[in-house]
């Protein structure tokens, strides 16, 4: 590989002088007949001190060229062309381009020399061209290559960037439904004990009652032994009348009691009945296997009968 990279600078280091010589010639010969050659050519113009600065550049860009400053010979030699307008000074460029790595910049300006080049020129030409082309093709199919790897590179991260938020929605998801949970939880707790503890309120409320009315009816006397009818009358002793009057006031305060005992027992049993259920089954109107608590209807009003009053709960499941 050195012995070839050797012969490949030696090689392009003859064609570089040979360039070079070759263009010195044509600059020198070109300035004795000028005015004769650019009116055959059809080229604009040019001064003899022009094309004697065009030659200091080309000189400037050969030696640039030689200690490897190939960014330096590059502009010199295009500053020579825009003096000199001599096709050969491409070969030059594509010489320092190529060497610059820049294949694509080299196959362009190689093209240019190309299509003015002499004829006898145009065999070697091609076979450098192919190459360069070659090259070309090569370097874009492996651009072609890291772009296609670039681009599934890409997709696989963007594919798992998105099963990594479903997941994370998946996962808000499920905390915000054992959120829902134990707040339902909490609230069928909390309805649960508010049911149970005023039904046991009411019922003891009941209880006091009955025991007041029966206080009641132990106090209220026999009204065949102390009272009387006379002319169509009742006629009852003064002697009784407090244990009358404590009786009444008694039986008024127990059947009070009860009858409110009964709302607050019923109150908590219409409590406990519309509280959520724990774990209740799907009803026939589920949908998505999701449970549906039955249907619970229920009413509490007064009730009337020919021996007293009291309340009623109704319901229907």
């Amino acid at each position: 590989m050195q012995r070839l990279g050797r012969m490949t600078t030696g090689c392009h280091g003859r064609l570089q002088r040979l360039a070079a010589a070759w263009l010195l010639g044509a600059l020198a010969l070109g300035t004795a007949a000028l005015p004769e050659a650019q009116a055959q050519s059809g080229k604009p113009k040019i001064t003899f001190e022009q094309r004697l600065q065009a030659k200091r550049l080309f000189d400037q860009a050969h030696l640039a060229y030689s200690r490897g400053d190939y960014e330096e010979a590059i502009l010199k030699w295009e500053q020579s062309y825009e003096l000199s307008q001599e096709p050969l000074i491409f070969q030059s460029v594509a010489n320092a381009y190529e060497r610059l790595g820049d294949i694509e910049k080299a196959y362009e300006y190689l093209k240019k020399w190309d299509e003015q080049a002499p004829a006898y020129k145009r065999k070697e030409l091609a076979g450098r061209l192919a190459k360069l082309k070659a090259r070309l093709d090569e370097r874009h199919a492996q651009e072609e290559q890291e772009h296609r790897k670039e681009t599934e590179r890409r997709k696989h991260e963007e594919e798992t960037q998105r099963k990594l938020d479903r997941a994370e929605q998946k996962r808000r998801e499920q905390e915000r439904l054992l959120e829902e949970n134990r707040r339902r939880e909490e609230e069928k707790v909390s309805a649960a004990v508010l049911g149970w503890t005023v039904t046991g309120i009411g019922a003891a409320a009941v209880a006091t009652g009955l025991v007041l009315d029966a206080v009641a009816a132990g106090k209220r006397p026999d009204p065949a032994s102390a009272c009387t009818s006379q002319a169509g009358e009742q006629l009852c002793r003064a002697a009784l009348r407090d244990d009358i009057e404590t009786s009444n006031a008694l039986a008024v305060a127990g059947d009070a009691t009860w009858i409110a005992g009964a709302v607050l027992s019923a109150t908590g049993v219409v409590l406990l009945l519309v509280s959520p259920g724990v774990d209740e089954p799907a009803g026939p109107d589920a949908k998505d296997g999701k449970q549906k608590p039955p249907a619970l209807e229920a009413s509490l009003g007064p009730a009337l009968a020919p021996g007293g009053a009291g309340a009623l709960l109704t319901g229907r499941f």
